[in-house]
């Protein structure tokens, strides 16, 4: 952990002490990096918010002064040949060659260490500085301090054994400590179209993507919408159930054979939803549910139609692509349930209710989700082996063993996220990528010519295609 944050707690502590106390007393102090003129130094320091204390002794010596402190008055005296500066312990202002100047912050006494705001370098000595989560830079002649941005993703290369050969993977390090945020980002902000991976990154801002979900890519007549389940900002966007999915809390990610349980209520009778925004089979017996994240139109000329508006019924269609509401949604009926549907009655009070179970039907609590995209299969629990595609509802896994491009992402002990793509490998194979590169959980995204990954300024394999979704960290 960077000291800029590794003090926030202790000085919030102090902090509340101050309200208690005139003289503070600390439990411990730390090093931060510091840049003096491009030399690079260390200096003891404390930080809290935007505030930097460093050491009277570290300030002395950057200045060249002599310093002094009078345990009496609590005061400390800087001075050279042309400064004469006296902080007081307590008093957020230094007196300047007898002139008050305002600080920010009054010195302190930390386990019998002095510390001086550091505002004080500019007020005495009109030094510039600035600084991110990792270093403080300083300019003693004033001049404008550049800033670098800190690195919150890392573009990295490490050998692995892959079928008794050793190959080069590369792949993204998204460090716990970044603070950066999962989001899944559709293509054209619509389920069923596609769009480039490196449009979708650069549009979003990312600092760091991945290619996302299966889809239907093959059959360019047909929408190409995503398979399993998509949750953005905590919404359910998509659900079809195959598969397993990566999800993530505000502060944690999450691995898991997971299902959607959509029942829908109509004048008091219960139906139960098998897909969410997810064109059905043309000889399905199904009920498919219609929001405004598939577009303005359901584009299906199936079954019946029922649409929802302010929670009633305000049409009744059948065999026809009919228009999503904005403030509404769809509900197709296929197959035997289609003609139960068109004996529904405008007016009629409409709702539906969303839950999830894991692979085994138990109910699990989603509520804390705010990301999720699903893909499959699982690769790597507690750093074991759990491949089975069988398990996750895929039925054909005959491409699992063929070696092809795939990707995938992993998450290692300390929470750090590793994503991978462009690797040609087995899914057995895959599974070991991942745990040598130090994953204890894993799952395998889509893969082949959507496998891609997506690093600003860095030279990443691109999908070979335009891709449903990505997920991205920013």
């Amino acid at each position: 952990m960077h000291p800029l944050k590794r003090n926030t707690l202790f000085i919030s502590l102090f902090l509340l002490l101050m309200l208690c106390i005139f003289e503070p007393s600390f439990a411990a102090t730390d090093t931060l990096n510091v840049q003096v003129d491009g030399k690079a130094m260390q200096f003891e320091a404390i930080t809290t918010g935007n505030l930097v204390f460093i050491s009277a002794r570290d300030m002395a010596n950057l200045f060249h002064a002599d310093l002094a402190y009078d345990a009496d008055e609590k005061e400390l005296t800087l001075k050279t040949s042309k400064v004469n500066a006296v902080l007081r312990v307590g008093s957020s202002s230094v007196t300047l060659n007898h002139k008050k100047v305002a600080l920010d912050a009054s010195p302190m006494i930390v386990d019998n260490t002095s510390y001086i705001p550091l505002k004080a370098a500019k007020e005495i000595w009109g030094a510039s500085y600035g600084w991110n989560e990792q270093t403080l830079y300083i300019r003693t002649d004033g001049k404008e301090v550049h800033v670098p941005a800190v690195e919150k993703v890392f573009v990295k290369e490490q050998p692995v054994s892959i079928g008794g050969k050793n190959t080069p993977v590369s792949y993204i390090l998204v460090p716990k400590s970044s603070d950066l945020h999962a989001d899944v980002i559709l293509a054209q902000n619509t389920v069923g179209q596609t769009e480039s991976l490196r449009s979708l990154a650069r549009r979003s801002s990312a600092k760091a993507a991945i290619n996302g979900s299966y889809f239907q890519s093959y059959d360019s007549s047909k929408s190409q919408e995503p398979y399993g389940l998509i949750i953005k900002n905590g919404n359910l966007l998509h659900a079809e159930n195959t598969g397993s999915i990566i999800a993530f809390t505000s502060s944690s990610v999450k691995m898991d054979i997971v299902r959607s349980v959509i029942t829908a209520s109509v004048g008091g009778t219960h139906y139960s939803v098998s897909l969410f925004n997810h064109t059905p089979n043309a000889n399905s017996n199904t009920v498919v549910l219609y929001n405004s994240a598939y577009g303005n139109n359901t584009n299906c000329a199936l079954g019946t139609s029922v649409t929802v508006q302010n929670g009633e019924i305000i049409s009744i269609e059948s065999k026809q692509s009919v228009s999503i509401p904005s403030n509404g949604y769809v509900l197709l009926f296929t197959g035997e349930k289609a003609t139960t549907a068109q004996k529904f009655k405008k007016g009629t009070k409409v709702s539906y209710n969303i839950s999830y179970t894991n692979g085994d039907g138990h109910a699990i609590d989603f509520s804390n989700v705010k990301t999720a995209v699903g893909a499959g299969p699982l690769l790597l629990k507690d750093g074991n082996n759990i491949v089975n595609p069988e398990r996750e509802g895929f039925s054909d896994s005959t491409g699992f063993s063929m070696t092809v491009t795939r990707s995938a992402i992993g998450v290692t002990a300390d929470g750090d996220i590793l994503l991978v793509g462009d690797v040609k490998c087995t899914l057995e194979q895959l599974a070991s990528i991942m745990s040598q590169l130090g994953a204890k959980h894993a799952i395998c995204m889509d893969s082949g010519s959507s496998s891609g990954l997506y690093a600003p300024g860095a030279a990443l394999s691109a999908p070979a295609k335009d891709i449903s979704n990505a997920l991205i960290f920013k």
